[in-house]
């Protein structure tokens, strides 16, 4: 092969996925990648090393998660303050944190709670570990790249910004970002009914994957969306079910709207996060507001392709949510490679652009300065990613 780029026509979801099909890169690609590959996991030794030990005790967020199911297995109330609990098993005072999970997510994690909590902890740190590889990965073979590449865009899952937290903070999105892969690949495979399932499902866990069914209307995938909202129907009845009435009367009324909290939070990346960091709530609902209406329209015209629907989607989604972490980036991973499918890389612009992006969503972090509007411009340069990535998904292709 010579040292060009070659270039086949991307699969889409509009003919049958052929795994034969690849893209070709040029000779030096399988080092470069091989050689991020052991950077990626040197990073990651490190990382786990050093930091590891001391977040299993007692450090946010995985309480949570075992508080929350011992309390739910015990019969008693789930949502509620849980420092009290923190400062008997971990000797840790002024935990702030606490359940503020849908119902359905605190009954799928309660039997955690049954295991030991160190125990519990590494279980689900391995996890979400091998999820983020493994999607990656995944994700990268679906859309026709070489394997070596698969294995470094895994590899790196692990050491980007959004990815060490969720693994320091030992979230949930890993198993999130799970269901919309494989709803994505199942979409593609026109499998609508299985599709639509599991992105119902991830509603039904985080509330905001929601959005997604808006995008399968818009793509006239119309089962998929009913399966979708169907799915996700029975699996938050379950979690109601699971919880009571009690406990998710109190979800509704306490902890959504104690939300409030974490709005202008350095780390929050949303549309509402953003205005309030930068002057107001006001300010950060009306971004919110016209964002929404934005993003929603144009996503409601132009997601014509289930690649569309994901990428644009996901973006959208995490800008329109009053929280969007840093640990939620990850679910953005996919989205930024189906671009990387649709740029022409041959070019510097094309090459710019996926580095932009890869460095923006997931590599940036909060930036503190002593000023305030400075340091909140640059420290939400991943919004300005997510918005970017949608815009850039959403143009119709040209061929």
């Amino acid at each position: 092969m010579s040292g060009r780029w070659s270039v086949v026509e991307p699969q889409t979801d509009s003919r049958p996925w052929d795994p034969a099909v690849s893209v070709a890169f040029p000779r030096w690609a399988t080092p470069v990648a091989w050689a991020i590959t052991v950077v990626s996991l040197v990073g990651f030794a490190a990382f786990a090393a050093t930091r590891l030990p001391a977040a299993v005790h007692g450090a946010p967020d995985f309480p949570n998660y075992y508080i929350g199911g011992e309390r739910l297995l015990s019969g008693e109330p789930v949502y509620g303050p849980i420092g009290e609990d923190v400062r008997v098993l971990f000797g840790v005072d002024d935990y702030e944190s606490y359940p503020a999970d849908p119902p359905a997510t605190v009954a799928l994690l309660a039997p955690l709670s049954l295991l030991p909590y160190a125990t519990a902890w590494w279980l689900f740190f391995a996890l979400s570990a091998v999820l983020l590889v493994g999607v990656g990965y995944s994700t990268t073979r679906e859309v026709a790249w070489s394997r070596p590449l698969a294995v470094a865009v895994g590899a790196t899952m692990l050491v980007t910004s959004a990815g060490r937290f969720l693994l320091l903070r030992n979230h949930m999105e890993a198993i999130l970002l799970l269901l919309l892969f494989l709803g994505w690949r199942a979409l593609r495979r026109g499998r609508d009914f299985e599709g639509g399932a599991w992105w119902g499902f991830a509603a039904a866990l985080k509330l905001f994957p929601a959005f997604l069914i808006v995008g399968l209307f818009a793509a006239h995938r119309t089962k998929a969306a009913k399966s979708a909202l169907i799915t996700g129907v029975v699996a938050t009845g379950l979690g109601v079910t699971i919880l009571g009435w009690d406990n998710t009367l109190t979800f509704v009324r306490e902890v959504l709207p104690g939300s409030k909290q974490w709005y202008g939070a350095l780390g929050n990346y949303s549309f509402l996060s953003f205005g309030t960091a930068l002057a107001t709530e006001r300010l950060g609902w009306a971004l919110a507001a016209a964002g929404a209406a934005g993003l929603t329209w144009w996503y409601w015209r132009r997601a014509e392709t289930v690649d569309q629907v994901l990428a644009g989607g996901v973006a959208a989604m995490l800008l329109i949510s009053p929280l969007s972490w840093l640990n939620y980036l990850v679910l953005a991973v996919p989205g930024v490679i189906v671009i990387a499918h649709r740029l022409d890389l041959r070019t510097a612009g094309g090459r710019w652009t996926l580095l932009g992006l890869a460095g923006a969503l997931g590599f940036w972090g909060p930036i503190v300065l002593a000023e305030r509007v400075p340091a909140v411009l640059l420290t939400f340069i991943p919004m300005y990613g997510l918005l970017a990535s949608f815009v850039l998904v959403m143009r119709r292709a040209e061929t």
